[in-house]
């Protein structure tokens, strides 16, 4: 399915703009139009292929390899084809190879002056996106495959591309600098995510790194008990000796699918750290005590 503002930013893309005062005359134009009722415009050879793409992923294997076969005759270099291929692979040796191709396009293509003018803000540029996600997907592969340190690489490169991370690779990067100790990288990242005092992924982190660092101080287990008030559906999955690891595709703030997703990631940094769980749990039974009283 195509995603909903790509038409929006073909048009944009369009438009030759001198001023900001010309890109809110022709924004005004477009007022009251739905996203689905945009002028037309000629599809370049590239974006025909992405939209052949697009229309893949809501065919049967037999009919979206054939769209994905067209792609590339309109576009060998079609990121979003590599991306589809990649992720309808089951084997992940196999999945990284091909998100590798699409992510060695992605260089050539926003690299030298591209790279200069826009580095940090790819995910802002609509066509950057679907490298961005190749690189995600690859860091996620390599953390699977146990290839922790140079995910870790991957990340950052991500970071660098996109400082405002609208892929989240933050809360796995935190969780991972715990477990390779790297306190100095660790602080460096949460210091760029300062602002971020919601995220279950990211509190108890923190509680865990000031453990892993501090020790039982009263530092540590306030940020724990603040972390704990925020989602105590992390401990609780923790303490739950049946609990299994699920596939959650969304989640709200503060939701047991928030733990979930942390704890897909996170539970090895724990198990990692001498006395972390002892150090939980007694933690929070001592704030449970006092509240039921």
């Amino acid at each position: 399915m195509k995603p909903q503002m790509t038409d929006f930013h073909r048009l944009l893309a369009r438009q030759k703009f001198n001023d900001i005062n010309e890109m809110q005359a022709f924004l005004d134009t477009l007022t009251g139009k739905s996203i689905y009722n945009l002028p037309q415009i000629d599809l370049t050879v590239e974006e025909q292929a992405q939209d052949l793409v697009f229309e893949a992923y809501e065919l049967t294997p037999a009919k979206a390899r054939l769209n994905i076969d067209k792609a590339f005759k309109l576009d060998p270099n079609c990121i979003e084809a590599y991306e589809y291929l990649a992720s309808r692979e089951k084997k992940a040796e196999k999945a990284l190879v091909i998100f590798e191709k699409g992510i060695a396009i992605g260089r050539k293509k926003f690299g030298g002056k591209f790279l200069e003018q826009n580095k940090g803000i790819f995910w802002g540029i609509h066509e950057t996106r679907p490298f961005l996600r190749c690189l995600y997907n690859k860091a996620d592969i390599l953390l699977i495959m146990g290839k922790i340190t140079e995910s870790v690489v991957v990340m950052e490169e991500i970071l660098e591309l996109n400082t405002g991370d609208n892929q989240g690779v933050r809360f796995q990067l935190l969780s991972v600098l715990i477990m390779l100790d790297d306190p100095e990288k660790f602080k460096k990242y949460d210091k760029m995510f300062a602002d971020d005092k919601h995220s279950a992924s990211i509190l108890y982190s923190r509680a865990l790194f000031a453990f892993k660092t501090e020790g039982n101080n009263a530092h540590a287990r306030k940020i724990l008990n603040n972390a704990f008030n925020k989602n105590p559906f992390v401990v609780q999955k923790m303490l739950d000796k049946d609990f299994k690891l699920k596939d959650v595709n969304g989640y709200t703030l503060g939701s047991p699918e928030e733990a979930d997703i942390y704890l897909s990631y996170a539970l090895h940094s724990w198990y990692k750290t001498e006395g972390a769980f002892d150090w939980l749990f007694e933690t929070i039974l001592k704030k449970l005590k006092k509240f039921t009283k």
